[in-house]
């Protein structure tokens, strides 16, 4: 394990996190602000995940084959840049296209930053060193969304996307002075085979089709959640943008810090992964089911740590299946799916809420995204059975 680049990366993805995190809060209201409706509110939402959902897996795929600097540092300008245009968005059409491009500028450095940390994990260690890596994620997003309220609260709606440009840039001269160019895999000669064929084995094979289940229901209530909780907290308590960031925050806190320990645990406990899959993904799906029932800031509180708390459960014993996967198959071209199938779920997450937002209500959609979440959940671990001798 080379500490130097996995601290350097660790930290770039906490500040890049933290940079994309800080307009979760504010982005609804924005689109508000330009006379979005609910299903062009989801449509927003999902123009990120589209991108990411399309390019992921080709984008690994290319990591695989011609190394990760490079693209890192790539979509880390396109972000800067692309931070700067939310300000001059005047339609919801313009916020869209944004969206897809930022979409697109995430693809090139957060999944290929975690190929490049899984060829540096050792055997066996997957759980401890995958997940230690992965609260950086959370790390970020628990910082970016209350610091998003709050300089919305202090200053106005737009300073965030300032912020978010500023912090794509500090992370692009991290990466460009300290992290070096990862050699291409070499394993099974994936130079040698097509390159979309080269894809086919990811997507038939068993356990990594129930981690694209999980992880796509997963994101689908997920992605409608951070869509459209800014708008239930102000119609329920009139919230603040600083407390429905605090809200926002306070998940992924969670998520973050309960991550490695649940890690640890899928180490030393192999053959448990999948019943920790099933037990983490079900209890916070439960809670997205609870907070269309709520009504109060500190049952929001609540249920935000038991959904951050129980997705890192599950999470960590997927993202330690998810490496193992990978050095069959390829780290960059694994996280690619494993970020396609996220992606997918999220697309549809904030439309179908849109669309039940606008015919029905806000708590009628998170209820339909927590029941999603559940059935993806039970659906994936009977793919995970089929191949549990894998993990023990």
């Amino acid at each position: 394990m080379n500490k130097k680049i996995y601290i350097t990366l660790f930290i770039a993805t906490v500040i890049t996190m933290a940079g994309l995190g800080i307009i979760d809060p504010i982005l609804p209201l924005y689109a508000k602000s330009l006379k979005a409706t609910g299903i062009q509110l989801g449509i927003i939402f999902a123009g990120f995940a589209l991108s990411r959902s399309i390019f992921a897996p080709i984008v690994g795929q290319y990591s695989d084959r011609h190394g990760r600097k490079n693209l890192m540092i790539n979509g880390l300008v396109l972000f800067t840049v692309v931070s700067a245009c939310f300000v001059y968005a005047n339609s919801p059409l313009a916020l869209t296209l944004i969206r897809l491009v930022q979409g697109f500028a995430v693809v090139l450095v957060t999944p290929v930053a975690q190929a490049y940390i899984g060829d540096l994990t050792p055997v066996g260690k997957e759980g401890k060193y995958m997940n230690l890596f992965f609260m950086s994620f959370f790390a970020g997003m628990a910082i970016g969304p209350y610091l998003g309220g709050y300089l919305t609260d202090q200053f106005n709606m737009k300073v965030p996307f300032y912020a978010m440009g500023g912090m794509s840039f500090m992370v692009m001269v991290l990466v460009l002075f300290l992290v070096p160019e990862s050699s291409a895999v070499k394993s099974q000669d994936t130079k040698q085979v097509p390159f979309f064929k080269s894809l086919l084995p990811v997507f038939q094979d068993k356990p990594m089709i129930g981690i694209m289940i999980y992880m796509a229901t997963r994101g689908f209530y997920r992605w409608g959640f951070n869509t459209f909780f800014p708008l239930l907290a102000i119609k329920a308590e009139k919230m603040s943008p600083a407390n429905i960031g605090l809200v926002l925050s306070v998940y992924m806190l969670f998520g973050s810090i309960m991550q490695y320990p649940f890690g640890l645990i899928a180490d030393k406990f192999p053959s448990q992964k999948v019943n920790l899959i099933l037990t983490g993904g079900s209890c916070s799906a439960l809670s997205m089911c609870a907070v269309a029932y709520s009504h109060s800031m500190s049952m929001f509180v609540i249920l935000a740590i038991s959904m951050g708390a129980f997705s890192s459960v599950s999470r960590a014993s997927a993202l330690a299946i998810r490496t193992e996967r990978g050095r069959i198959y390829g780290m960059g071209s694994v996280t690619g799916a494993f970020t396609t199938s996220l992606s997918v779920g999220q697309v549809l997450g904030p439309i179908l809420f849109g669309v039940i937002a606008d015919i029905s209500s806000i708590p009628m959609a998170f209820l339909v995204g927590g029941l999603v979440g559940l059935t993806g959940t039970i659906a994936s671990c009977f793919f995970f059975k089929s191949g549990t001798d894998r993990f023990s």
